[in-house]
């Protein structure tokens, strides 16, 4: 009878895990980075999504990777996210669900790391990011295009990862708030003018995501030293990232989730907006020298 209750136990626990892992393995994982390593073994049990240009996708990509350009998600020239319906309608097409095991990758340091703020922010929750992008990919390619079946994508927009103007400006004095600027020093002191105004938001403090990576790689530092570099942050704290249009920022962001930080939001329109807004108070304030710009304009006419 012991024997019996023993051998039955058994094959029930190997049925819920197989239940548990075919329902939401990649979430299961609990790791929203994953390496070229894990994909190859995973990708026909997941959604993997090129988010570069659709022309870079056509050249070559990942095998069985769909393409969903962040351009297709986010408006320039300040790289806002589109209205909630357009997004919806956008990846509905593109054949996402908001429970989906999707894996992003991009080129550069920014672009997966941005859709994925997108992807979190319209409330999906089994996202990952490909550690190195398509530069650490060093599996086969494709050039054939790959798509899923139309789907309805119904958004549950988490207003708690998004930052606007107004957000920030109400918490500057707020000692639960913490601005991280993720822009590089020189921006951060307004000797890098990239808006009306050069300087930062007061109070801010200058971490540089350029600090995430290995040097002259696409590559993330391993956690053990991100959790270093972010190690003066309070926890208990609300943590808003912003650099110069919400991309940078998104990096940022994925990090300090990846290492267990709760209360994390993007500045979405960053320095782009607050920098070319008077109004808004700044510290280290700059102006751009036009004065080279036309003198060279004339040159060239003469």
């Amino acid at each position: 009878m012991r024997s019996a209750f023993r051998r039955f136990l058994a094959v029930a626990g190997v049925t819920f895990a197989a239940v548990l892992f075919s329902a939401g393995f990649a979430a299961a994982s609990g790791r929203p980075l994953v390496d070229a390593q894990w994909l190859s073994a995973n990708a026909k049990k997941v959604v993997v999504v090129d988010v570069r240009k659709s022309g870079d996708y056509t050249a070559g990509h990942i095998p069985g990777a769909i393409s969903i350009p962040l351009g297709t998600l986010q408006g320039p020239p300040d790289a806002v996210p589109y209205p909630i319906k357009q997004e919806e309608k956008t990846l509905g097409a593109d054949g996402l669900t908001i429970g989906k095991d999707v894996v992003l990758y991009g080129a550069g340091r920014e672009m997966a790391f941005r859709e994925y703020w997108i992807f979190d922010y319209l409330g999906m929750r089994n996202i990952h990011v490909l550690d190195g992008g398509i530069e650490g990919w060093k599996g086969q390619s494709s050039t054939e295009q790959s798509k899923l079946p139309a789907a309805k994508f119904v958004a549950k927009p988490d207003l708690s990862k998004y930052a606007t103007t107004a957000y920030v400006r109400a918490h500057l004095k707020n000692k639960g708030v913490i601005l991280v600027d993720v822009r590089t020093p020189g921006e951060y002191r307004g000797t890098d003018v990239r808006a009306l105004r050069g300087g930062h938001i007061p109070g801010a403090i200058n971490m540089n995501y350029a600090n995430n990576f290995q040097k002259g790689t696409t590559f993330l530092k391993p956690a053990a030293d991100l959790k270093k570099i972010y190690a003066k942050l309070d926890r208990r704290k609300e943590i808003i990232t912003y650099c110069q249009t919400g991309s940078r920022a998104a990096n940022a962001f994925f990090v300090l989730k990846m290492l267990g930080f709760r209360r994390v939001r993007d500045y979405v329109p960053s320095w782009i907006e607050w920098g070319s807004n008077e109004s808004l108070p700044a510290q280290d304030v700059t102006y751009f020298n036009f004065v080279p710009v036309i003198k060279a304009i004339k040159s060239m006419q003469k």
